[in-house]
Formats: C-alpha cells, sequence, structure tokens
C-alpha cells in the first residue's frame, strides 16, 4: 500500500512539475486583431519567466471547425530572454509554412488573410537544442470567430462637395462587427494644384491628424486652424487598436466656396431633392420641405434621420408620409418630437421608390 501511494506521489509531483514547465513561457495574442492575416500570427508575443535564456522553436497551427487545419508555421530556432519578447526577426524570415489541402487554405494561400470562418490559433514553444528538439515549455490556444469587416464609408463632408463651412464636422459609418477597444483616427490635409487626393495626404502636413477618437464624428478642433476660402481638402479615417490598422476609409475631398450663404426657406417654399442633395446649406424650421417626383404608384415615403451630434441617437414616432405619384410637395413635421435639438445637425436618408438613395444635411431650428 505504502508502495503504490509513494509512485501515485511521484506520478503526482512530476505532473505538477510538467505544469509548472509548461506555465513558464506565457503567449500573449489578440485573435481580433493578429488572427486575421498569416502575418498577424507571427505578431504574437511570449513572456518568458525562467531566470535565463532559452533557444526555442515555435509552431503555430490555425485550424477551421468544419475545415479543419488550415495551416502550420513552424519558426527558426531563435532566444527567448527573460521578460516579454517578440519572435526574432530572423526567425520570422526562416519560418516554414505549410497550407492544408482545402479551400480555405488556398484562399489564405493567395491572400494572406483568413476567409470568414470559426478557428483555434494553437502556439506551441519547444526547447531547441543544436540538432533537435527538447521538450515542450509552454502551450496556448485561442479561439476567434472571424468575420469580415464590413468598409469604413466617409459621409460628410461629401466627396467633391463645395461648402462654405470653415470648421466642418467630420462623420463616417463605422466598419463592422465592432472590434471593441478600437479607436478613429482622422487625417485632412490639403490638396494643392496637380496634386492627386492621395498624394496630398501623404506628402502635404496634416492640418488635421486626429487619433483616440472613440465615436464616428468628429467635430472640428478648437486648436486647429480654420480651412480657407477657395482651397481644396482631402481627408481620409483609419480605425485601428494597439497600433494595428484594422480599416482604412476611401480618400474624399472638398472644397470651400462662400458664393452662397444660407437661408431658411420661406414658407411656401419647397426647394427640389435633387438640388438639397447637392450638399446646399438648408435650415428647417421645425419642419423639413422638399419637393419629389414620383414615377411609381403611391406609396409610403421610406426616409431615416442620423444626428451628427449625437450619433446613437435613436428617432421614434417619425411622421408618416404619402408619396403620391406625379409630383410631390413634402413636409416632414417635427416640431412636437422632443428628440431634435436646436441648433443641432442632422442627415436625412430618403429612399425612393426606384431604390435611389438621396441625403440632405440640415441644421434643425425649432418652430417660433
Amino acid at each position: 500500500m505504502m508502495r503504490i501511494m509513494r509512485k501515485l506521489f511521484i506520478i503526482i509531483l512530476c505532473t505538477c512539475f510538467v505544469a509548472v514547465a509548461h506555465a513558464q513561457i506565457v503567449i500573449q495574442f489578440v485573435p481580433e486583431l493578429q488572427g486575421r492575416t498569416t502575418d498577424g500570427l507571427l505578431l504574437a508575443k511570449f513572456t518568458n519567466v525562467f531566470p535565463d535564456a532559452k533557444t526555442v522553436s515555435i509552431d503555430i497551427t490555425v485550424t477551421e471547425k468544419k475545415s479543419g487545419r488550415v495551416v502550420m508555421i513552424t519558426t527558426a530556432p531563435f532566444t527567448l530572454f527573460p521578460g516579454i519578447n517578440n519572435i526574432d526577426r530572423n526567425a520570422v524570415s526562416g519560418a516554414s509554412i505549410r497550407f492544408a489541402e482545402n479551400n480555405l487554405a488556398r484562399l489564405l494561400r493567395q491572400s494572406g488573410t483568413f476567409p470568414e470562418g470559426d478557428y483555434d490559433y494553437c502556439f506551441q514553444v519547444y526547447r531547441q537544442d543544436k540538432t533537435s528538439r527538447g521538450e515542450l515549455l509552454g502551450e496556448q490556444c485561442f479561439d476567434y470567430l472571424v468575420e469580415p469587416l464590413t468598409p469604413l464609408f466617409l459621409i460628410e463632408p461629401f466627396n467633391k462637395e463645395k461648402i462654405c463651412d470653415k470648421r466642418p464636422t467630420f462623420t463616417w459609418q463605422p466598419s463592422l462587427p465592432a472590434i471593441p477597444g478600437s479607436q478613429y483616427r482622422l487625417t485632412l490635409a490639403e490638396k494643392r494644384s496637380g496634386q492627386v487626393a492621395s498624394e496630398a495626404l501623404v506628402y502635404n502636413l496634416p492640418l488635421i491628424n486626429q487619433s483616440n477618437i472613440l465615436s464616428p464624428m468628429l467635430i472640428f478642433p478648437p486648436s486647429a486652424k480654420e480651412l480657407e476660402e477657395g482651397k481644396t481638402y482631402t481627408w481620409q479615417v483609419t480605425v485601428y487598436k494597439e497600433g494595428m490598422i484594422l480599416n482604412r476609409s476611401e480618400i474624399w475631398e472638398f472644397s470651400i466656396k462662400c458664393n452662397d450663404t444660407p437661408k431658411v426657406e420661406p414658407e411656401d417654399g419647397y426647394r427640389n431633392i435633387e438640388d438639397l442633395a447637392r450638399g446646399n446649406y438648408y435650415i428647417a424650421q421645425g419642419k423639413i420641405k422638399f419637393a419629389v417626383y414620383n414615377a411609381y404608384e403611391e406609396t409610403n415615403l421610406q426616409y431615416s434621420l442620423f444626428c451628427l451630434n449625437k450619433p446613437d441617437q435613436a428617432f421614434k414616432h417619425l411622421p408618416k408620409v404619402k408619396l403620391k405619384r406625379g409630383n410631390n410637395n413634402i413636409v416632414i413635421d417635427l416640431s412636437d418630437n422632443e428628440a431634435f435639438i436646436d441648433g443641432y445637425h442632422y442627415i436625412l436618408t430618403v429612399r425612393l421608390p426606384n431604390n435611389l438613395e438621396k441625403k440632405l444635411r440640415f441644421t434643425y431650428k425649432s418652430a417660433e
């Protein structure tokens, strides 16, 4: 009996020793950032808790729950020093990459980006001797559902729009799915004669280079110099987390031109939505008024509203508006809706029966 107990004690002791040894190498990997590309896999960090340096090699195996193994990467040997380490540059360049024989692996080989799927990422750290591998020093797996990121769409100022606001508010549609902890950076530069928009952002000194933006809107920074009449500007938004860029918008441009001053529409005036949708100023005195032609059968007007000052604002109890066949003078009465705030800026999106969308930016003024 004593002999059996002694053997059990030795087995338990050895098991604990192995577990402790494996815990001496801790893997830090953020799959939502680094699990989207093969290059990202090699950006994991490794903490060596041993008191001395270790020569190691690392296996990275990625499997997808339905398709099985997708890729396996084995680094060249390198030294892990005590503390936090990146994979050595020479170990990365000398790594071997073996793709599986399935559709996901073929797509990954072509693009370097993981297609949509439910993935497991497993890291194994081995002691590396001169001629062979030694024992396993650390092992850790992570799982993540990779979903395609939607494009990051700019909203305002519109592309190639002429505006009079020399301190405009910038808005954009966020990229989805939202990644917790991600932030935006907005860059604005003057576009000089003979330049294309991308050159202006790369070569010209940025007038705004604002990072750490948490919502999809940036009010013109008070410290930035106001924009100048007659000049053209380019802007772009990127979304990033921990220094890694996740997505970029297109590069848009707009010009400052103040020939037309904003005016309140007369009580009986209806401007065509085609004219309003070109970006001209519009001030709504409790009501939005515009003219539109409908070549189709009578239906309800499909529309939505977005607040530039409060992007998370929800609008309820919006009035129903009939769209008859032929010419329509549309009135959307917002005066009794407490969600609309005097002086705030909004975007009205109208979907016409032919599925065309028209967007109208307006400043809301309380009806007198």
